[in-house]
């Protein structure tokens, strides 16, 4: 705290001058114009008073220069924090002490939270790879010593949700950008819905250009999808028939290809619909019953922007929520 005291006197000064001159400028320019004005002739009007007008507003353009190009250069470093981007490398020897002040702390910030971000990757996936070994030996031991068919299935199905729960932190902790390529669309959709078409539970229809093809990693992009397909499965069955209505839509729409997947659920509270991209955040917790992580969403949003696309969550008009990706459209012919 006392370095810190100790800087607030400095920084205080040092902005106080940079004001007052930027003040004085100001009033020189304007009193040269007042000038101007009220004396047309150019032949009433002295050398100096045409000299300090020039100078004043040159001065006046280079110091709004001088505070503006740093303020860009520091949003455009927020906005790629915001997206998950730490390799922040703003000017540290930038000659305004207050300038590089601040870009030093925001570096600092930066590699603080890359490191957080990596440490966290490194322990879900470690803590998940050590559960998978005592999982094996109780789904061993519930075979072998279990009597009871309906205990042992019971107890298999406990511990295959917990498998699932543990895939599902490995898809998070998953770090670094993807790799693109083309990828049939149809084909994919088709073969995640495969999985999951249990008609009892869910019904997904899917309406494709067959020849439609996205660049996106075809590991990561058919994740986006089951998670999507298994959200809906969990929460977007209609309030009638108790089954999940899936429907898949696709259109091109320039270099993009717009992906809409919609159920016909109950949709979520417009207050929460921001927060559910986020980690272990549940938009109802009554009807989750801790059958997942809370990650499904946090996966999607991540898996999205490693493959250079968008997601938007928003409840339907009439009912459901609509779940919309932007993909780049693969031009291979």
């Amino acid at each position: 705290m006392q370095a810190v005291r100790r800087g607030r006197p400095q920084l205080a000064l040092s902005l106080f001058w940079r004001t007052f001159a930027f003040l004085i400028l100001l009033a020189a320019g304007v009193f040269a114009w007042v000038q101007v004005i009220l004396a047309p002739d150019a032949d009433h009007q002295p050398a100096w008073l045409v000299a300090m007008l020039m100078i004043s507003l040159f001065m006046l353009v280079w110091i709004v220069r001088r505070i503006n190009r740093p303020l860009h250069e520091l949003s455009f470093a927020a906005s790629r924090i915001r997206e998950g981007e730490y390799d922040s490398r703003l000017d540290e020897t930038h000659l305004t002490s207050e300038i590089r002040e601040v870009n030093i702390g925001f570096n600092r910030m930066a590699r603080e939270l890359a490191k957080v971000d990596a440490d966290r990757a490194v322990m879900l996936a470690g803590i998940s790879h050590d559960l998978r070994t005592p999982l094996a030996r109780l789904r061993l031991e519930a075979e072998m010593s279990v009597v009871d068919e309906e205990a042992r299935q019971n107890m298999a199905s406990d511990i295959g949700q917990l498998d699932a729960i543990i895939d599902k932190f490995m898809d998070y902790a998953r770090p670094g950008p993807a790799s693109r390529r083309p990828v049939q669309l149809s084909q994919l959709i088709d073969k995640e819905a495969a999985n999951l078409r249990d008609p009892s539970e869910i019904r997904i229809s899917s309406r494709v250009a067959i020849d439609l093809e996205v660049l996106a990693d075809e590991i990561e992009l058919g994740r986006v999808f089951a998670n999507l397909f298994e959200n809906a499965r969990r929460y977007g069955r209609s309030a009638d028939t108790g089954i999940a209505m899936v429907s898949v839509r696709c259109v091109t729409v320039g270099d993009s290809v717009i992906c809409s997947v919609l159920d016909q659920g109950l949709g979520a509270a417009p207050e929460k619909l921001c927060r559910l991209t986020t980690p272990f955040f549940r938009g109802d917790a009554a009807r989750t019953a801790a059958t997942g992580a809370g990650l499904g969403l946090a996966i999607v949003d991540k898996a999205m922007q490693r493959m250079g696309g968008q997601l938007w969550i928003a409840n339907a008009p009439g009912a459901g929520l609509l779940v919309t990706l932007r993909l780049p459209r693969s031009m291979r012919k």
